[in-house]
């Protein structure tokens, strides 16, 4: 594990280093003395772990802190045993065996700390007429981010990392639509890129098998300039295509995905808002992007607003890229709709959708139905995230997130003024139709 928690190119150093040595007569005792990285590393080389491990750390604090309060009971107990679960450390890593990589892993981990966070509700006698909004480094990377939270729906917000959305919990089903993984450079890439398929060796070990689960992988490798999260601000050229964007070989013309915005805190009773504030670069121009983030009371719909200022006369291409984790392709109950309940195709389909003001992505498994409705017609693109990774059973592509992006060709009014909104709802009726119909009793 020492070595898999090193940079891709010191990985690589390393194992090409053991190579050249394993027929020195002095290897058997040079190799004990040979330690590889550190394993804490891991959440460097995968900060998708790094975000699993502080929200456990926020966890376990506001566990303590009830602890300290004198806060007893059932309720505690449960939530305590939902904490120890989600600190099962098969997601927080990744080397010869899947890891951080499989889906499934990191959904499990956030099932368990939201619910340990919602019986921590339930215990302290919170009842859902309850928003709340802080501000500090809930990632513990040194930098303050931003909490809006109520009954329904909890996000944390990175200023300092493009203003990006990197969670977001459907607290009622226990999902962080955000545990994303951003597609990267690994050292078994290598191996992908010449084919060699020594599977059939029953001497390999587990860290020398090649073994192909699918054909083609060499073709599936990607790689991202910037995290896979929601609410990333892109600047294009005005004749990019949707493969460029969905392979990451669109031309970046802003410095507003990854760029530092200041965030204004705004709240009432029944309102919280978090305005994040940039003036950034596009080409050669300056322009002033403004974008609200808007949670009320007891809603599940996440209010999106973006304002541009300063606007050249000229049209400029701007896109707001979406990712929504933990809805797989390749089943027919997950699928694309809009309007009139009109089917666009599975959730991994590649798609361009023309005059558009509404979307919505459904997984009837999990009992979500995620709407996206704009306040002015857009063009949509859609296109899977998935990466090629390396298990047990060998290498795979891996489904990891979908990617919902609307852009426009924006030209500012006589102010140089262009705005726009998103409503982005949660809707977990079919999860709670389905609880409904469990718990009601059938008679014969």
């Amino acid at each position: 594990m020492t070595e898999w928690s090193l940079p891709v190119t010191k990985q690589l150093e390393y194992e090409h280093l053991l190579h050249e040595l394993q027929d020195d007569e002095r290897w058997p005792r040079i190799r004990p003395f040979i330690r590889g990285g550190y394993w804490r590393n891991f959440k460097v080389k995968y900060p998708e772990t790094d975000e699993m491990y502080a929200r456990m750390m926020m966890v376990s604090q506001r566990l303590q802190r009830l602890h300290e309060q004198g806060v007893r009971g059932e309720l505690i107990e449960s939530a305590k045993r939902e904490l120890y679960r989600g600190q099962c450390n098969c997601g927080y890593w990744h080397g010869a065996f899947g890891g951080v990589y499989l889906p499934h892993l990191r959904n499990a981990v956030f099932n368990h700390l939201i619910s340990a966070d919602n019986l921590m509700d339930e215990a302290i006698g919170r009842d859902e007429n309850w928003i709340d909004a802080e501000t500090r480094d809930f990632d513990l990377d040194g930098m303050p981010e931003v909490s809006l939270a109520n009954h329904q729906l909890a996000c944390l917000i990175a200023p300092r990392k493009g203003g990006h959305l990197f969670e977001l919990d459907v607290r009622s089903i226990c999902h962080n639509l955000l545990a994303t993984l951003t597609r990267r450079e690994e050292a078994y890439h290598e191996k992908v890129r010449r084919g060699e398929d020594v599977g059939g060796s029953e001497v390999a070990s587990i860290h020398d098998r090649v073994v192909f689960k699918q054909k083609g992988l060499d073709q599936r490798l990607n790689f991202d300039s910037v995290r896979r999260k929601s609410l990333v601000d892109h600047f294009y050229d005005h004749d990019v295509t949707l493969e460029a964007v969905s392979r990451s070989e669109a031309r970046e013309l802003g410095d507003f995905a990854t760029g530092d915005f200041d965030a204004k805190l705004r709240r009432n009773d029944d309102r919280i808002q978090v305005q994040l504030d940039r003036k950034g670069r596009v080409g050669d121009h300056t322009i002033h992007l403004t974008k609200g983030i808007t949670l009320n009371r007891n809603s599940s719909t996440l209010e999106i607003s973006y304002l541009l200022q300063n606007l050249p006369k000229t049209q400029l291409h701007f896109g707001v890229e979406l990712n929504f984790a933990g809805m797989p392709s390749g089943a027919d109950d997950r699928y694309f709709y809009c309007r009139n309940n009109q089917q666009l195709g599975q959730l991994g389909t590649q798609m361009v959708l023309s005059d558009m003001t509404d979307l919505a992505l459904v997984d009837h498994c999990l009992g979500l139905d995620v709407k996206l409705v704009t306040n002015r017609p857009t063009e949509i693109w859609t296109f899977p995230i998935e990466t090629v990774s390396q298990s047990e059973g060998g290498f795979e592509s891996v489904h990891q997130s979908v990617v919902v992006q609307p852009h426009w060709l924006v030209q500012g009014d006589q102010q140089g003024r262009w705005s726009v909104t998103i409503d982005l709802t949660a809707d977990t009726s079919l999860a709670e139709n389905r609880k409904q119909q469990v718990a009601e009793p059938v008679f014969g």
